[in-house]
């Protein structure tokens, strides 16, 4: 199918340009967020504590006094950076263990499945708990912990298409001409897959926001002054009654995000599915 025909398909699910028009705005935002941002994030005044949104302070300041607009906006650079980076340790050590265990047979494809089968029977944020637990806290070691635990689902989902394409008569011609096991997993198996991992991709990152975010709120994720959301849920959730913009702000951040990705990632979905007209 053609870009062409996905993108014709995908404007039509409203649903999944909504979603993409977050994504896009959160990125704007990330990349230009020097330019957009009122105020330094990192700069106090413990004289304003706490105080409610003004016309200076469009989202009020938080328990330091920092402007909560200067960084949810630095914060969004934090927090798609943490998204994507663990979809792509994931996506590619996940896609080369599902080729392995898809081509070959025997007791490769045995260890790498088995193996992925003992992750999973972890609960995935009670895993990347204690991989950070032994890791020490910090955003890097978060975003490795969630990468790791998403690993498996990446390799069941290759190891699937693998086995349905390797027995393909394109496979086979290709095969027959000489070709190398590795030329054909990578020049026949994977560019094949790749629509199954693209959409898989798109809703991982609202996982792994989701887990990064959730690692930073019990404290072993994203370390202060950094300005991440899930930090910033942390640092106001003792004011939640209070002073609730201090949580409702950087959480309202993360649904949306996480919306959009999802969002996305159904309209893909559909529009790559050639079942679908």
């Amino acid at each position: 199918m053609s870009y062409k025909m996905v993108w014709l398909r995908l404007r039509k699910d409203m649903g999944a340009l909504i979603g993409l028009f977050l994504v896009i705005v959160t990125i704007f935002v990330a990349i230009f967020a020097p330019f957009l941002a009122p105020h330094d994030p990192g700069t106090q005044s413990l004289a304003e504590r706490r105080a409610r949104p003004s016309k200076e302070h469009l989202f009020g300041q938080d328990i330091y006094g920092r402007d909560m607009l200067s960084r949810i906006i630095y914060g969004s650079r934090t927090t798609l950076i943490a998204g994507v980076l663990c979809v792509l340790m994931s996506g590619i050590i996940g896609s080369f263990l599902g080729l392995c265990a898809g081509y070959y047979k025997g007791s490769i494809s045995t260890i790498i499945m088995r193996t992925m089968d003992l992750m999973m029977s972890f609960p995935v944020f009670l895993l990347a708990i204690l991989i950070v637990s032994v890791l020490g806290p910090g955003l890097v070691n978060a975003v490795v912990a969630v990468a790791i635990t998403t690993i498996p689902s990446y390799a069941r989902v290759v190891r699937s298409s693998a086995l349905t394409l390797k027995n393909t008569q394109y496979v086979e011609a290709a095969r027959a001409m000489g070709a190398s096991n590795l030329a054909i997993m990578y020049d026949h198996i994977l560019p094949n897959s790749a629509a199954s991992i693209i959409v898989m991709s798109t809703t991982g990152v609202a996982s792994a926001i989701i887990s990064t975010a959730a690692l930073g709120f019990i404290g072993l994720g994203a370390q202060p002054p950094t300005a991440e959301w899930g930090l910033m849920l942390n640092e106001g959730r003792s004011f939640i009654t209070s002073d609730p913009h201090l949580c409702m702000i950087p959480g309202l951040a993360i649904v949306l995000l996480v919306l959009g990705f999802n969002l996305s990632g159904d309209g893909l979905r559909d529009a790559l599915d050639p079942r679908l007209k």
